[in-house]
């Protein structure tokens, strides 16, 4: 059964979800099958993702299912699109559906106990500008729109600062430190005596809250806040592009999630950089009409980063082909089109069934020769670009105990397709990674390890060393496979 569910802006999505019961488990906790306690209920809501002009499924986009109190679970989507939560309790959720190149779906969620039915989730394209070339995203910097500032903004997460009221309110600051009480003034913290503090996701100090009373005993829940980097009393008010105010109880974005930001609020900062909008033209580009001359046909497709699969607007495609009128075949007849906003192109009024010869460049950028052929009717040729340098993650795996290296562990990040294994030294390395945040951790039979959080940068390499812990089933220097 399927029911449509209403949606914000962005467009309806429905829901579907296999009921599980938990009668079972609950069964074997002492005092609850027999103390009158009935059943929970829990369902898996799953769907699939799928782009809402091809209906092809989408791949590695981000699902978030948060519940009332703001805490939230997420997943990514596999190759063929689809996504699943186990054991979700009936209550009200929001589902937030991201994906670099598309808009960001977010859509109220009821799950009770009758059976609910199946997500059917279509996202609208959307083109991101990956560098200040010729197009971007107006009035909205792109690396601010990439921290996922404005998502969270518009589904009310906390109190924001925008780059322009930022940009009027910290005239006459020199010391960031002594700005910060501005924003407090419009969003007050908490009783807590020190509030934690980022800065482009990572901790940078903390700021005093509001003093303590009965209800907030002093120092309970500051423990291990001195430990924070004192770089706040370092930095100056310049270096502050945007912010986000976060009070206790409310929703707080994963990477600042601790139990002391979740009772004590947070206060998360974005560098100047980060908020800064380039000064780009505006281009408009119309793709081409087709005069439907018999015997003439269009070649369409689009353009893309080959790393992160953002597709590219304004970006020019030179297209050829041999003059079917020439009779020694030498003449080329040759011409330059533009993508448009989504990343789309078009050649029109070509004779059936020529040879094209295609090469995409995107600012200063190049993608590789392509041949296709020209049929009325084919599907859209992707043309791809290597925009975003990929970066790099290597590293080793030891034995927490003895130090010694691991061989035959398997490296994961998380939630997506990249994975190696170690070598005979132990080492590992994941190369052609796209940009972004991700969770790296090693997996090895007879053993247990925690996993790490790393944030890659355009073309960075990261080094990262991954601790197991020996069980009585592990093998000797090796991984059991």
């Amino acid at each position: 059964m399927t029911e449509p569910v209403t949606c914000d802006r962005r467009g309806p999505v429905t829901v579907m979800a296999r009921a599980s019961l938990l009668a079972v488990a609950l069964a074997a906790i002492p005092g609850v099958a027999h103390g009158g306690m009935a059943a929970q209920e829990a369902v898996e809501v799953a769907g699939t993702v799928v782009d809402d002009a091809t209906g092809e499924p989408i791949e590695g986009a981000t699902v978030r299912l948060a519940d009332a109190s703001g805490s939230a679970r997420e997943t990514t989507t596999g190759p063929d699109g689809a996504f699943a939560f186990a054991q979700v309790t009936r209550g009200t959720y929001t589902l937030a559906v991201r994906r670099l190149g598309y808009e960001l779906l977010s859509t109220p969620l009821e799950v009770g106990a009758q059976e609910p039915s199946r997500l059917d989730v279509r996202l609208t394209p959307q083109a991101i500008p990956l560098e200040p070339l010729e197009v971007g995203v107006e009035g909205r910097p792109p690396d601010l729109v990439e921290s996922g500032f404005y998502d969270r903004m518009e589904e009310g997460w906390g109190v924001f600062f925008e780059p322009e009221w930022i940009e009027a309110s910290k005239v006459g600051f020199v010391l960031l430190r002594d700005y910060l009480w501005v924003l407090q003034n419009r969003a007050p913290l908490s009783r807590c005596e020190k509030v934690p503090v980022y800065l482009d996701r990572r901790p940078i100090g903390t700021t005093p809250g509001w003093g303590t009373d009965d209800s907030y005993p002093g120092g309970i829940f500051t423990v291990g806040l001195d430990r924070l980097p004192p770089l706040l009393d370092e930095m100056s008010v310049s270096d502050l592009g945007a912010a986000e105010v976060y009070q206790p109880g409310t929703k707080i974005p994963m990477f600042a999630w601790t139990f002391t930001t979740a009772v004590c609020g947070a206060v998360i900062l974005w560098s100047d950089w980060t908020a800064r909008l380039p000064e780009i033209p505006k281009i408009e580009v119309k793709l081409c009409e087709s005069r439907g001359r018999p015997g003439e046909v269009a070649l369409d497709g689009f353009v893309e980063d080959e790393v992160t699969e953002v597709r590219l607007p304004a970006a020019h495609v030179s297209a050829s082909y041999a003059n079917p009128e020439d009779p020694d075949g030498l003449e080329r007849v040759e011409t330059v089109v533009r993508t448009d906003s989504l990343g789309r192109y078009r050649v029109c009024d070509l004779p059936e069934g020529v040879v094209m010869h295609l090469t995409p460049e995107y600012g200063p950028h190049a993608g590789g020769p392509m041949v296709a052929l020209a049929a009325a009717g084919g599907d859209a040729l992707r043309l791809p670009v290597r925009v975003t340098s990929p970066a790099t993650i290597t590293g080793m795996v030891l034995n927490e105990a003895t130090s010694a290296l691991i061989e035959g562990a398997r490296i994961v990040l998380v939630d997506t397709d990249f994975r190696t294994v170690t070598n005979a030294a132990g080492r590992f390395s994941l190369e052609d990674l796209p940009p972004g945040s991700y969770t790296i951790r090693a997996v090895c039979a007879g053993h247990t390890g925690s996993p790490q959080e790393v944030e890659l940068v355009d073309g960075g390499n990261i080094a990262v060393v991954l601790r197991l812990r020996a069980t009585d089933l592990a093998r000797r220097g090796t991984c059991s496979v």
